[in-house]
């Protein structure tokens, strides 16, 4: 009768581990911090005109890389990722208090500036 203590503890302990396994998630969730790509003001030029640019997240996956594609690679890598970034399509310059800025009109998710060069 004295070994069924310790063995019921194990149980307890056994079962509080399952039950902290199963609360948390099994998939990856998405940035919940980070809105969707659209046209914001933005706050840090809060002058006598609005100026609006494109701010928020667009997708981002990594994957990995298929035998033909790594075969032609110069340098072959075992991860390929893809990304886009919010960037405005349409926009126009303004001057506000002698500097030359751009006003963003609108917005959509499109390869990122650092991966076309």
């Amino acid at each position: 009768m004295g070994s069924m203590k310790p063995a019921g503890l194990s149980v307890l302990f056994i079962s509080f581990l399952v039950h902290i396994a199963d609360s948390h998630p099994s998939r990856v969730t998405p940035n919940t911090d980070c809105e969707d790509c659209t046209l914001q003001q933005n706050i840090r030029f809060l002058l006598e005109h609005p100026i609006y640019q494109c701010m928020g997240c667009c997708f981002s996956r990594a994957y990995p890389t298929p035998l033909m594609s790594k075969r032609t690679m110069v340098i072959p890598k075992n991860i390929t990722s893809e990304a886009s970034c919010c960037v405005a399509m349409d926009s126009y310059e303004i001057e506000v208090a002698g500097i030359r800025m751009k006003n963003h009109t609108s917005c959509h998710c499109s390869t990122c500036l650092f991966h076309k060069q």
